[in-house]
């Protein structure tokens, strides 16, 4: 049985959260489902949700050096507390950055840990839910994937965390000169492990996140018409789709592509 019952949110520390919010709630049609404070006013937590996908929006400091993608976050069952799911996680050998602790809102409890290639993952045991189920999005179709790049030191190990402690199940894995794509499932939710032999792993293994579009290029002169950068749309290596990355306002990427949904897709 596992420890846990969901993939809760990627989340992104930002510096300036109207900004942000112009960008996944306005532009791109997000419905906010969680506006949380810290109650001494140091901590602010927005949840977007985009399709059925969960980004969390957390209140940085403007110029700081830690902006942008931060890490994975997990619900634990409602039969687990956080000290059970710690623990599953200890037992493998990963070290906690953040033990076991009330959470700054106080409306829970959360851990952090980091697997050997440094992504950051966070446990959280809370008795809401605050997804909202099948919620529809006019621009965005799905939320593809969160892409985590392993090289040859990371890659058994994050694979081994993804498969064993997550427990999450293949879902595809698709490869082309040189790069191999594996993608795990947990309900509504992707991770994508890439792997290139030329590729090394960035400080922040978190490279972006994915929305699947009805079309790429529709969705490039969108965004750039609203002032959002983002590259010239092109034909993905695997054939058949497009591809454009936007970046958002605390240099995060945002990947765009109009293929069909994973399960239907398969490259020429």
């Amino acid at each position: 049985m596992s420890v846990l019952r969901e993939l809760n949110h990627v989340a992104i520390r930002v510096a300036d959260m109207d900004a942000s919010l112009r960008l996944y709630r306005d532009l791109l049609g997000g419905k906010v489902i969680r506006d949380a404070k810290a109650p001494d006013g140091k901590g602010h937590f927005v949840y977007v949700q985009l399709a059925e996908g969960v980004i969390e929006l957390i209140q940085g400091k403007p110029g700081a050096d830690n902006l942008g993608l931060q890490h994975i976050a997990f619900l634990t069952s409602h039969d687990t507390d956080i000290h059970g799911a710690a623990e599953a996680a200890r037992a493998r050998g990963y070290t906690f950055t953040v033990e076991p602790k009330e959470a700054a809102s106080k409306d829970g409890y959360l851990c952090f840990f980091k697997d050997n290639g440094g992504t950051v993952f966070e446990f959280i045991q809370r008795t809401e839910d605050i997804r909202i189920p099948g919620l529809k999005n006019d621009r965005i179709l799905e939320f593809d994937h969160i892409s985590i790049r392993v090289d040859d030191e990371s890659r058994a190990d994050t694979e081994d965390l993804v498969k064993n402690v997550f427990q999450m199940p293949l879902r595809k894995i698709y490869e082309r000169a040189g790069a191999h794509m594996a993608y795990y499932k947990f309900g509504p939710d992707t991770i994508e492990l890439l792997y290139g032999a030329d590729k090394p792993r960035p400080a922040n293994p978190i490279i972006h996140i994915a929305l699947r579009v009805a079309d790429s290029k529709e969705m490039h002169k969108y965004l750039t018409e609203n002032g959002i950068s983002a590259t010239e749309p092109k034909e993905s290596g695997l054939g058949g789709f497009y591809i454009t990355n936007a970046t958002g306002p605390d240099g995060e990427i945002i990947e765009f592509l109009d293929r069909p949904s994973m399960d239907e897709y398969n490259p020429k």
